[in-house]
């Protein structure tokens, strides 16, 4: 299975439910997909890396090994992940 990168805010020590980047990350986990974490800037105005690499400046994005990149909400991220299907279709 190939790495992600997981684009994400920096308080990766709230691990809450609330917490939409650790929703995605805990789907990560559960389904044991290798991933790097790459921390963001709370302000949405200091991530221009963010948005060149998925268009818009809203966390978290999923950056594949090919440079593509996969954005939703959290939500719909996490029941992508646990379905087994966030490497098939188009991201």
């Amino acid at each position: 299975m190939p790495k992600v990168k997981l684009h994400r805010c920096p308080f990766t020590w709230l691990h809450v439910n609330a917490d939409a980047c650790w929703v995605v990350e805990k789907a990560l986990r559960e389904q044991g997909i290798d991933y790097e974490i790459v921390k963001q800037p709370i302000k949405k105005s200091n991530r221009p890396d963010v948005e060149k690499l998925s268009g818009q400046k809203h966390l978290p994005v999923i950056e594949f090994e090919d440079g593509s990149a996969y954005r939703a909400e959290s939500k719909d991220m996490a029941a992508r992940i646990r379905a087994g299907e966030l490497f098939t279709g188009t991201a």
